[in-house]
């Protein structure tokens, strides 16, 4: 089994906190360290796809179901790339 902290997110996630998520390992680190809100968001189930992901197509899915939960609570940023084209 692949190492979550080898396992690259591409194009890396630029959040409002100052987080920056490049791996696997950073995305599981990020949900635990949220606090959760009950009724509110889907934090355990994002957490426990990104934990349990065996298979490459696990993973994209756990990834793409982290990326939407992010997008929910308005975490994340442009990359600064994008930023500066503005």
């Amino acid at each position: 089994m692949t190492e979550p902290s080898e396992l690259l997110i591409r194009p890396e996630l630029y959040l409002r906190d100052g987080n920056i998520i490049r791996t696997y390992a950073d995305a599981i680190g990020y949900a635990r360290a949220h606090e959760a809100r009950p009724g509110v968001d889907a934090r355990d189930e994002v957490l426990h796809g990104l934990e349990r992901a065996e298979t490459a197509a696990e993973r994209r899915a756990a990834a793409h179901a982290f990326l939407a939960w992010l997008e929910a609570l308005d975490l994340l940023l442009a990359p600064p790339e994008a930023a500066k084209r503005q």
